[in-house]
């Protein structure tokens, strides 16, 4: 072997040790960047006419799995989807109180209704006294309020969520012009022969991003591209970007809904598609249900609480409460004005006794939401609201846990397989340095020789 080409193979060599040193001090700088994944400069061995010339980088790598990004990407729509799920019935739980608390009196329908029943009962007792005939029609206020605040409450929460799928479509829109951009940062870094898996990493997580808010599905074609579907086939990345479209409502009450009644409520587009109902998970697809089924079921079976509660108790009392449903229901202003008025003129004591038949006993509830049809007492349909709820909201928050301990699982795996082990890259940066000087040592061997050489000739 000729002096020039062992100079040739120490000096790819102190070019590689270089190259590979730039890259673990670049992974020891980001080992805390999310989305970063470990890299590692290839590097193969070089010949000429069969003979050996020394080492070439080919280039930098980060072999992540797409099966895991994919799974990644998956787990993180489901976990997504399951904490603005189980954040919202929490809220709705609370606006429907509780049957018992510190003091032991209850917030709750029932316990209103409850009440409403004591102060019944009590002007049964003493039909002529105008204080428990006050306290009565005050009870029936306070039901008849405590209703429209619920239901309010509900409203409240759909206009939240509608509010909320606007943010979340435009978090989307943001992602999905991430991974356009990458895209053609890749094809042109490709083009150039220059490494594109620092690119790679910011693009993936784009794509988790993306996830969190919807169920997408993608690829990497031929080119290097990644194509961007939903689950249902809707196109978001492909030669070019296809953004998500939603309009937030000014106004949400339960005559509002997204299936075409009064008031109709926005869906999301994509390229003038509807994609609403192909939208399953992720924080959309959650705030799509909770605004337009899950709270919307609460609000029927509060309606038809009230439009029930109304029926009976005006076939004993003629126009005692007004409204057509849980969101004005309410008592008339005669019998506000005029406590005294609630047991008419005469037989007091027998009006006194059937309006409280009337709200103790039994009554016959249509379908309404979760709720089947039934025959029951209004104190044990106000707490079947209640128990919907809670049980909604009980489910949730373990479906969180799960989908929480499945996305760690899955993060934790891509982090021990593909990300940045401090300790082992200081290692491998010792390792390196080692070699960096025993090519160094090579040179200044060679160059000795060739002076000793020249010398010898001279």
């Amino acid at each position: 072997m000729s002096l020039n080409v062992a100079s040739s193979i120490a000096n790819s060599a102190l070019s590689a040790s270089q190259s590979q040193l730039s890259v673990t001090a670049s992974n020891i700088a980001n080992a805390d960047t999310d989305g970063y994944t470990r890299k590692v400069a290839t590097v193969e061995a070089s010949t000429t006419n069969g003979v050996g010339t020394g080492v070439t980088v080919t280039g930098l790598t980060s072999k992540v799995s797409r099966l895991l990004i994919a799974d990644l990407a998956d787990t993180t729509t489901s976990a997504s989807a399951a904490t603005v799920t189980a954040d919202y019935l929490d809220q709705l739980q609370t606006a429907m109180g509780s049957t018992t608390d510190s003091d032991d009196t209850g917030t709750s329908l029932a316990n209103r209704i409850a009440s409403l029943e004591t102060a019944l009962t009590e002007l049964v007792n003493t039909p002529e006294s105008s204080t428990l005939a006050d306290t009565a029609v005050t009870e029936l206020e306070d039901l008849t309020a405590q209703l429209r605040s619920t239901s309010s409450s509900v409203q409240s929460l759909r206009k939240s969520a509608d509010s909320a799928i606007g943010d979340a479509v435009d978090t989307a829109n943001d992602a999905i012009c991430t991974i356009g951009s990458l895209n053609d940062q890749i094809l042109a870094a490709s083009a150039r022969g220059e490494s594109t898996a620092d690119l790679e990493d910011e693009r993936n997580q784009a794509l988790v991003s993306l996830a969190e808010q919807l169920d997408v599905t993608s690829f990497i074609s031929s080119d290097g591209t990644m194509k961007v579907y939903t689950d249902s086939g809707q196109i978001l990345v492909g030669e070019s970007a296809h953004y998500l479209e939603f309009d937030t409502s000014s106004i949400v009450t339960a005559d509002t809904s997204y299936d075409g009644g009064t008031g109709t409520l926005s869906g999301v587009t994509v390229d003038g598609n509807d994609i609403t109902e192909d939208i399953d998970s992720g924080a959309i697809g959650a705030l799509l249900t909770l605004r337009d089924e899950t709270l919307t079921e609460t609000q029927d079976a509060l309606d038809e609480l009230a439009t029930t509660l109304i029926s009976e108790l005006n076939a004993v009392t003629t126009d005692l409460l007004t409204g057509t449903g849980a969101s004005d229901i309410a008592v008339s202003d005669a019998f506000a004005d005029d406590p005294d008025s609630i047991l008419g003129t005469t037989d007091t004591a027998a009006a006194a006794q059937d309006l409280l038949d009337a709200v103790t006993g039994d009554a016959d509830f249509d379908a309404a939401g979760a709720l089947g049809a039934r025959t029951t007492t209004f104190a044990d349909y106000a707490s079947d609201i209640l128990t919907d709820a809670v049980s909604k909201a009980t489910s949730a928050a373990s479906i969180l846990d799960t989908q929480t301990t499945a996305l760690e699982t899955i993060s934790d795996s891509i982090s021990s397989l593909y990300g940045v082990n401090v300790d082992e890259e200081t290692e491998r940066m010792s390792e390196l340095e080692t070699l960096y000087s025993a090519s160094a040592q090579l040179l200044s061997t060679i160059q000795e020789m060739y002076d000793a050489l020249l010398a010898a000739v001279s």
